[in-house]
């Protein structure tokens, strides 16, 4: 293989050990930048996750789990929000032997949780729950109640609440917000409202979307003013909130045939799911019509990327995640009980992963542990590894052979002394007159 010539591509085509060596090989000499190397090397992991058969999490809800989410300053902390009004949190570097099989299995223990009968739970069922972006000592939390909660994560207590006019579909806060504070709403209101938590109000209120729920709103990667939001008009909308007119643009698909009664909107359907990728130059969304678009955000145009139909999206907001820092922007979108998945870049065959026992509603990929974090309606938070922890299975058969051999070792060591002995006890009981 020509070192000078050589592309990402063709280092995730070798074998695994195999393409490695010939990354670091290459990187020390100068032929390879660092972050080539790395996502390769991630595309590899991301395209062969599958259930783990040694990692789990500690269950801690009743009903349903509808978010998740793992905070971004320490990338550790695992938070999730039920249809039975609980939240709990999960350390995912606190990885302990199960009670049950000591030898097989290793669970993500709680750190704590809410309780639907704690005075500060939710009333009716949460439907998304995210980490404050610059500190683990908060989180929030809506749903069903019509309230979005800010809360103390030490003390378990809430520290404001906001109520609406309807059931809160989806909240966000910016990840890169420098001069203000702003969580984005999605209700069952047509209006976007924006709550600041340091005025302890709503201050702006954004109009455009036609009557009817808003199911999703994010904020940019990198512009931390701009936001988009999806509603069930069949609009993905981006706004500028510094503006009178905050509205920049509807995105529309100008490139599906026209005719009296089909007109250029998002989709064909709700939009109800929406990500910007890693770099925030493209917004992806997901529709009722099956469909997934990624869009530019500057010139509001569609790509021209044909990507694997979805199916079984629901009528509520998607819970789909994007991959992020060096690595490719992968999706993973919840498709009734499986997991569809594939490179946003380059599409190709999605790729299913099956695990749960009835519905997935939400997903998140954990950056530094290479794996991805899901929950549904089994009442189930799943962990999805490289090849199901295959490399556990190597070492647990190590281990087992270890522990045989030792075994084996100890038998011949208490044989080779215990006999000697009785021979010369056996010798001792005659005289020498017999």
């Amino acid at each position: 293989m020509n070192y000078l010539t050589t592309t990402p591509k063709m280092i995730a085509s070798l074998p695994h050990q195999h393409s490695l060596v010939h990354g670091i090989l290459q990187q020390s000499v100068g032929l390879l930048r660092p972050l080539v190397l790395q996502r390769a090397i991630s595309s590899y992991y991301m395209q062969r996750l599958e259930l783990s058969r040694h990692k789990d999490v500690q269950t801690v809800h009743s009903g349903a789990v509808n978010d998740v989410d793992i905070d971004i300053t320490e990338n550790r902390y695992l938070l999730s929000g039920g249809s039975d009004g609980t939240i709990a949190i999960h350390d995912l570097e606190d990885l302990r032997e199960s009670e049950h099989n000591m030898l097989d299995s290793r669970v993500y223990k709680l750190v704590c949780s809410v309780s639907p009968g704690n005075r500060n739970a939710h009333r009716r069922s949460i439907e998304t729950v995210q980490w404050y972006p610059l500190d683990t000592g908060i989180f929030t939390s809506s749903g069903a109640d019509r309230v979005l909660k800010i809360w103390d994560a030490n003390s378990l207590k809430t520290a404001e609440e906001y109520s609406f006019n309807g059931i809160v579909h989806s909240h966000h806060l910016s990840s890169v917000a420098t001069k203000h504070n702003l969580i984005a709403i999605g209700s069952d209101s047509s209006i976007v409202n924006l709550v600041d938590p340091r005025a302890g109000s709503s201050t702006h209120s954004l109009r455009g979307h036609k009557e009817g729920a808003v199911r999703a709103v994010r904020w940019s990667n990198k512009d931390e003013f701009l936001l988009a939001t999806g509603g069930i008009d069949n609009y993905a909308m981006l706004w500028d909130v510094r503006a009178a007119k905050s509205c920049l643009m509807k995105l529309r698909d100008k490139s599906k045939k026209k005719s009296g009664f089909t007109k250029d909107c998002t989709h064909d359907g709700s939009v109800n799911g929406l990500k910007f990728t890693a770099d925030g130059l493209h917004l992806v969304t997901i529709g009722t019509d099956q469909k997934v678009f990624t869009w530019d955000v500057h010139s509001g145009k569609k790509l021209s990327q044909r990507y694997p139909p979805v199916s079984h999206i629901k009528k509520r907001s998607v819970k789909f995640c994007l991959t992020r820092g060096g690595s490719p922007n992968f999706a993973f979108i919840p498709t009734g009980s499986s997991i569809t998945t594939f490179n946003i870049s380059t599409p190709g065959k999605g790729m299913q992963m099956y695990g749960h026992y009835s519905m997935v509603n939400c997903c998140v990929y954990h950056e530094p542990g290479n794996q991805l974090v899901s929950g549904g309606n089994d009442q189930k938070i799943l962990i999805w590894t490289l090849g199901g922890d295959k490399n556990y299975d190597d070492y647990l058969c190590d281990k087992q052979l270890e522990i045989m051999e030792r075994k084996r070792v100890a038998d011949e060591e208490t044989v080779r002394i215990v006999v000697p002995a009785a021979v010369a006890q056996t010798m001792d009981t005659w005289s020498d007159e017999d």
